[in-house]
């Protein structure tokens, strides 16, 4: 009798721990999922911030018992967090954290193609192009073309043309990115006709009249000053060696002669400013007209396309 009343408390313990523990844990998964809700609210909003320590709580309460089939998609998020407020070392630390954590992830390239852009976008384009070949090689459908066209605008900064028209090259003829890609190629092909001056020309133009390299290189008011500080040093000097005066025409020549070599150099100068500028320029053009963004949209990932004529 002593040891069956035992029992039966034991029983009545146990079940009643039992009853506990899954309505703390229902109690707690049920507080998760409101905090996920709420961090999906925030990054909505874009209060990217908020939502990173929304996102953060959200795992930590997942992290015990079973795993939440979100947890995932909350590190993904956290990523994303810091690529739209721009916080580059910070996103590429958590892309690199989802893609060490989760290899099999379904997400997994996605972020890959992520992380790509971030690198691109903070100017780290070693690691841009080593990320975007990485998907290249994989040969993975609906990313491989974007990481090509990725891969294009890495070389496009670097004004590598023969490599910017390798990559779209390459890209597939059935991807949605074709059109773009072929149109950005014929455009790129016009950098061969960009008026370019020579900087042998705009120093020896200085060399024989000064002022007249600026006017080569479209400097009007660098081509006028140049002319008449030099030719005011000229004349001033020629009049004092006509006047006997040698002493002070060698000190007027001396300066003059300086100002004379800063002509030459200054003319050169314009010039390779003049062939960056168009450069410049047809780079930023070609940037501003094919553009390219990626998108998470409920059916999945998706492509953003600006193409200005």
């Amino acid at each position: 009798m002593f040891n069956r009343n035992y029992a039966f408390i034991f029983i009545a313990i146990f079940v009643l721990y039992c009853t506990f523990i899954h309505r703390a844990w229902g109690e707690s998964e049920t507080e998760a999922e409101h905090v996920f809700g709420f961090a999906e609210s925030l990054y909505e909003e874009g209060d990217y911030f908020r939502a990173i320590g929304e996102y953060k709580r959200y795992i930590y309460l997942t992290s015990s018992g079973s795993t939440s089939n979100q947890t995932e998609k909350a590190t993904f998020r956290i990523s994303e967090c810091y690529f739209h407020a721009k916080r580059w070392t910070e996103a590429i630390d958590a892309c690199n954290q989802f893609l060490s954590k989760y290899p099999a992830s379904p997400l997994y390239f996605e972020m890959l193609y992520l992380k790509g852009r971030i690198e691109k976008l903070s100017g780290r384009y070693d690691d841009a192009l080593h990320t975007f070949d990485l998907i290249v090689i994989a040969n993975v459908p609906n990313y491989q073309d974007k990481a090509l066209y990725q891969k294009a605008l890495v070389m496009l900064e670097r004004t590598n043309w023969q490599a910017v028209g390798d990559a779209l090259r390459q890209i597939n003829q059935g991807s949605p990115l074709f059109p773009i890609a072929s149109a950005f190629a014929i455009e790129m092909e016009k950098n061969e006709y960009l008026p370019h001056k020579s900087p042998t020309t705009a120093g020896l133009l200085a060399a024989v009249f000064p002022g007249a390299g600026h006017l080569y290189a479209e400097r009007h008011r660098d081509a006028l000053v140049a002319f008449l500080l030099n030719g005011a040093f000229i004349l001033g000097a020629t009049e004092l060696f006509h006047h006997d005066n040698y002493a002070a025409g060698g000190i007027l020549a001396f300066f003059e002669l300086g100002w004379y070599s800063g002509n030459i150099y200054s003319a050169v100068s314009s010039v390779h400013k003049y062939n960056r500028d168009k450069e410049t320029n047809f780079i930023r053009k070609l940037k501003d007209n094919f553009s390219l963004a990626f998108s998470r949209e409920a059916g999945g990932p998706s492509i953003i396309i600006s193409h200005r004529f």
